[in-house]
């Protein structure tokens, strides 16, 4: 019995963390994992990386950091084509046969047609985006520290951020920390730096409640981010960033604003959201057009309570357990259980030391908040990684950075 998982983001490992317990003692039942990276990359911290909090090995944990055991096998490769019909996965070199296959290969950046965006913008979506973001941004203080020119300065230090959501507010706020700093080490005014963050819709941080929205608006205003709502991003041409209120900004885009599906989704026989390229699941979170493909986190697509569920980390946790769970109840030929999430709050960091959350009916903010955003991601290393990666997590999120704070590691 052949268990394929492709994609070893959040719900991908939940989900091959899950099958390990409950079939290491089942030893005609193979997991395998396939991804083209060596490590898993935390996500939800990429914003810390980007705005130079943490060391970009803050964010990435080796596979074999995850699965010691070798119950798991962990395969580096990219997947190239799939075959549902014999099921089989095949790369340029390799070809995997499976009796089970769950998708977890996320979403990608969605630009909405903006196609010059895409083409001279920056995106935030992997690791190797974060570092580039990261090195760009010290570049470019780097850079200006050399001119005499006022105006070509703040056109080097113009940093507009698109989409006011969980992610472009959390690098905005990352970026006006970190921008004190770098203004202090490279001897550049504070005044000579523009932070923008640009949101389409009339307010940032939409899935909060107006009280919370404030207080972070409030908080991100203090460190220096000017606010655009109601505002879009039209175009791009070069370094000229074209607003959707006929003003023209100088400066580097960072793209924030949406998501889709993996585009491999389109060239492949299954059922998918023509829209946004994710994969259309039933209420076990099978695929509609094969019973033994599962779909689990960003990848898929689900209408519960009149609303797709989101793509949040508590989806991820959620559909990776049940996954789980049905390939065993498949296995054992049991009936298949059902999706229901229960989403339990949300929470957003803005710098080191300020958040906001809800949780239930409680809202927290500052230290408070911060707090409880580290208690979970201590929570989510000890599932993966046991006290190993808890160690690693507060080394790499306070020891290091007290004793050996660095502009770019």
């Amino acid at each position: 019995m052949k268990i394929l998982i492709l994609g070893g983001g959040y719900a991908g490992i939940l989900t091959a963390k899950a099958l390990e317990k409950k079939l290491k003692h089942r030893k005609d039942v193979s997991i395998t994992l396939i991804d083209k990276n060596p490590y898993h990359t935390l996500m939800t911290q990429l914003h810390e990386v980007a705005g130079g909090r943490v060391s970009p090995n803050a964010v990435r944990i080796p596979f074999d950091m995850i699965f010691r055991k070798g119950h798991v096998s962990v395969m580096q490769d990219e997947i190239k084509e799939f075959d549902f019909q014999n099921r089989k996965l095949l790369s340029n070199n390799n070809s995997y046969d499976y009796d089970f296959l769950v998708i977890g290969t996320g979403s990608r950046p969605d630009f909405f047609g903006i196609y010059s965006a895409e083409r001279y913008g920056y995106k935030i979506w992997s690791y190797k985006e974060a570092v580039t973001i990261r090195s760009m941004i010290y570049e470019q203080f780097e850079i200006a520290s050399t001119m005499s020119n006022s105006s070509k300065i703040r056109e080097r230090l113009n940093f507009v951020i698109a989409g006011g959501g969980f992610t472009g507010v959390e690098l905005a706020g990352e970026i006006a920390s970190w921008k004190k700093s770098l203004c202090k080490h490279f001897n550049i005014d504070n005044s000579d730096v523009g932070l923008f963050l640009v949101e389409a819709s009339p307010d940032i941080l939409n899935a909060l409640d107006n009280f919370l929205r404030k207080n972070c608006r409030r908080y991100l205003e203090k460190l220096g981010v000017e606010i655009l709502t109601n505002c879009s991003i039209e175009k791009m041409e070069g370094n000229n960033i074209y607003l959707g209120n006929g003003n023209v900004i100088k400066g580097s885009l960072i793209w924030t604003a949406g998501i889709k599906g993996n585009p491999y989704i389109q060239k492949s026989d299954i059922n998918y959201d023509e829209k946004r390229h994710w994969i259309n699941v039933n209420d076990s979170l099978q695929s509609l057009s094969h019973e033994n493909v599962f779909s689990v986190g960003d990848s898929l697509f689900y209408i519960y309570d009149d609303k797709p569920v989101p793509k949040v980390v508590e989806t991820c946790m959620q559909s990776a357990d049940l996954v789980a769970k049905n390939i065993i109840q498949l296995i054992y030929k049991m009936p298949l259980l059902h999706f229901h999430p229960k989403y339990h709050g949300s929470m957003v960091s803005v710098g080191s030391y300020y958040g906001v959350a809800k949780v239930g009916k409680i809202k927290l903010t500052w230290l408070f908040a911060t707090a409880l955003k580290h208690l979970m991601n201590l929570h989510y290393m000890h599932v993966i990684g046991g006290f190993k990666l808890d160690f690693k997590y507060i080394k790499d999120q306070f020891i290091d950075r007290f004793f050996n704070r660095k502009e770019v590691e």
